[in-house]
């Protein structure tokens, strides 16, 4: 009873202190069950002896098989297909190769297992191992006479060096052998194991050797998630800071798409194109520098985030300028104003222009006329030709020969309020435009009396003299 008080201490022991884990996706494995011992298959040792026991291997009737809960394994998955293991068996059982009756046996110790699934799959229901191990056995054999002989008296079964001194209770064991786990569930399965355990330093005899076979219920557990996200650290790329699925356990902490560990800019949103980061827009005028070809410079998008320009500093923007080059007015669609509207100007100016009665002198009341109309012909910086008419009544030549000394009066009369001499030449057309007849009334005749300025095209100016008279 007391050794067995011992056996389930170190049972109890084995799992208080043991911190191992089974795979890297379930960091813990627990196995409860039972074992069985075979002595009967360990060949002896003698000189001229039967060496060959591997026949009994296999018969279950040379199993001592202990109850349930005789055998504990605690296991800890180190790295890639490695796991290191704690086991302990414990029982009373026989050795029926010295006749020996039940003793306690107890062994516990370290093991490592090299796992086969790590080439196909770390997960696989099939998870078959290779285990070697060190452990203490506890099984007294000191109550043994050696030599001893089989019931037959067939077999010598151990010739027991006397030198050694007697046979021991205490023992280092090594535990080789073969086991595989089939798992019911990701944390439940069973698992069988069968080992050859030697007592390499027991003064060279097998004494204490036995096979070994064993079954257990396993139990997975332990996952480890250490940001609590809901991915297990293994698949986790980000394993202390809460994340994603879709990154692997990664935060995406502007939610642009690109998780923070690959994000040069984790608290802005921003492209992939630009490494999680917004493209700047240095101007300000809504379009991204990437886009914008004048990136200091505000701009509208129709031209690529460059302002509109304006060549001739007119305050007309070059795409809305008819005359891009030449500086003009709004109404005239960024043109300069047509030579046709000055001539129109300067002849409004010069209605009713008052000269005295048959002859070509201007009268003073009409100098504001003459003011007014040097300055539009000097504005426009053009040619003109100013054209005398008169009204129906007199003779033709006579009215021809007027209209052309009244036109030349006006051409005069502009040069000298500074006009250009080179800009202006005068031309009479007499009666030939006038619509009112010469029997109608002299207020009615008067808008047939009147200067116009015209201006002149290079042609028309060339083959002009100066003074039509």
């Amino acid at each position: 009873m007391k050794n067995l008080k011992l056996g389930i201490s170190a049972l109890a022991l084995t799992v208080a202190s043991t911190v191992f884990a089974q795979t890297s996706n379930n960091p813990w494995l627990i196995g409860v069950g039972a074992h069985g011992v075979n002595h009967m298959a360990v060949a002896n040792g003698g000189i001229g002896e039967k060496f060959n026991h591997f026949d009994k291997l296999f018969n279950i009737g040379d199993y001592h098989i202990t109850p349930p809960l005789s055998k504990l394994t605690v296991a800890r998955h180190l790295a890639g297909p490695l796991v290191l293991d704690w086991q302990t068996s414990v029982g009373n059982v026989p050795n029926p190769r010295f006749d020996m009756g039940k003793e306690f046996m107890l062994m516990t110790g370290l093991g490592l297992q090299i796992k086969a699934n790590k080439l196909w799959n770390e997960e696989s229901w099939f998870d078959p191992y290779l285990r070697v191990g060190a452990s203490y056995l506890r099984h007294d054999y000191t109550g043994v006479i050696f030599p001893h002989t089989d019931a037959a008296n067939e077999d010598i079964l151990l010739n027991y060096d006397e030198n050694a001194g007697a046979p021991k209770a205490n023992h280092f064991a090594v535990p080789v052998g073969l086991g595989s786990n089939f798992w019911i569930t990701k944390n439940f399965g069973l698992g069988i194991q069968g080992d050859y355990v030697s007592t390499p330093f027991n003064d060279g005899s097998n004494v204490a050797n036995f096979w070994q076979a064993s079954a257990s219920l396993l139990f997975r557990f332990g996952q480890r998630d250490r940001d609590k996200d809901g991915i297990l650290d293994k698949d986790d790329l980000c394993p202390d800071t809460p994340g994603l699925p879709e990154f692997q356990g990664c935060p995406d902490t502007d939610g642009d798409g690109i998780p923070d560990k690959d994000d040069d800019c984790p608290d802005v949103a921003g492209p992939v194109e630009n490494n999680g980061c917004p493209w700047p827009d240095t101007d300000g005028d809504g379009i991204i520098d990437k886009d914008d070809n004048c990136p200091s410079v505000p701009g509208p998008a129709e031209n690529n985030g460059c302002p509109w320009p304006d060549t001739d500093g007119d305050g007309i923007l070059d795409k809305d300028d008819a005359c891009p080059t030449v500086p003009g007015l709004a109404q005239y669609n960024g043109c300069p104003k047509p030579q046709e509207e000055w001539g129109r100007e300067a002849t409004v100016a010069l209605e009713n222009i008052l000269f005295d009665f048959d002859k070509a002198t201007i009268k003073a009341e009409s100098n504001a006329k003459l003011d007014n109309a040097a300055k539009i012909i000097k504005d426009s910086q053009g040619k003109f030709v100013i054209v005398g008419h008169t009204d129906k009544k007199g003779s033709e030549a006579y009215n021809l020969k007027l209209s052309r000394q009244r036109a030349a009066a006006v051409v005069n009369a502009l040069e000298k309020r500074g006009v250009d001499d080179n800009s202006l030449k005068s031309i009479g057309v007499g009666e030939q435009d006038a619509v009112v007849p010469e029997s109608a009334s002299n207020a009615e005749r008067e808008k047939d009396r009147k200067v116009i300025v015209r201006p002149a095209d290079a042609a028309t100016w060339d083959s002009m003299q100066k003074r039509d008279y």
